[in-house]
């Protein structure tokens, strides 16, 4: 666990997957904002065709950052990565990047991630917040929007915090259960929302018990061509959401 004080607001993305252009894009977008803090919650590599290129960006930019399971079967060469998958074809894609992934990710990149934390407390004006990366009981537990509000009820109770800030599922919401507001704050690589541009969360310290107001949820464009031609020198089939004039040839 790692605390960190934070009083000013602040960004937080989460699961890049070696997308590259993406990952410029966000950090160009928050510092034009001129947002003086960011966070990572994780999942850098997967997927993507630059695991490297987003680990090392991530790391000499000094962005603190939690170990996603991505990063966690692949900094420890597990095998796994902890992801669920419900078709063939995702079988068929993550057993093709968890492989090639494990085979390219430099052994400086793979050191990197086994160093990553599993969850931060960030001390605001508002209150403690709890930062994980699937959810505060596993590193790659699925907290869809639609969950039973009787199970978030329970987490709640379990975390007392005024907010609960994770990723994993790629899909951005805000969720007010009782007296805690959980945040998913999406993907900035691979989102799964139906919007092909990566997303990234604006938090207010000092707001987190006004409810989902305190968050604010921001939609970058990318260079989804040179996306493309990246995937193109791998051996790599997953799929990335294409903007509406790909889509539509």
């Amino acid at each position: 666990m790692k605390t960190i004080q934070v009083d000013q607001p602040f960004a937080v993305f989460s699961d890049v997957h070696g997308n590259l252009p993406a990952l410029e894009a966000i950090l160009a977008d928050i510092v034009r904002r001129e947002i003086a803090c960011t966070l990572c919650l994780g999942d850098l590599v997967g997927y993507g065709p630059s695991p490297n290129e987003v680990a090392l960006l991530v790391r000499d930019a000094g962005i603190p950052t939690l170990m996603g399971n991505y990063d966690q079967g692949i900094g420890f060469e597990t095998g796994d990565c902890g992801c669920v998958y419900k078709t063939d074809e995702q079988r068929a894609e993550g057993a093709v990047s968890l492989d090639w992934t494990q085979r390219v990710a430099s052994e400086e990149v793979k050191a990197y991630l086994r160093t990553l934390e599993d969850h931060f407390v960030l001390q605001t004006p508002g209150g403690d917040i709890l930062a994980v990366h699937g959810s505060p009981r596993r590193i790659n537990e699925y907290l869809f929007e639609d969950r039973p509000a009787s199970a978030m009820e329970r987490m709640a109770h379990e975390y007392p915090y005024p907010a609960i800030l994770f990723g994993h599922t790629h899909v951005p919401y805000a969720r007010r259960v009782g007296d805690t507001v959980f945040v998913n704050v999406g993907s900035g690589g691979r989102p799964k929302d139906g919007d092909w541009r990566v997303c990234y969360a604006l938090v207010d310290p000092a707001r987190p018990r006004e409810g989902e107001s305190f968050v604010e949820f921001v939609r970058v464009p990318y260079d989804y061509e040179r996306l493309l031609a990246d995937l193109a020198t791998t051996p790599l089939i997953t799929s990335f959401a294409a903007p509406p004039e790909v889509e539509g040839g």
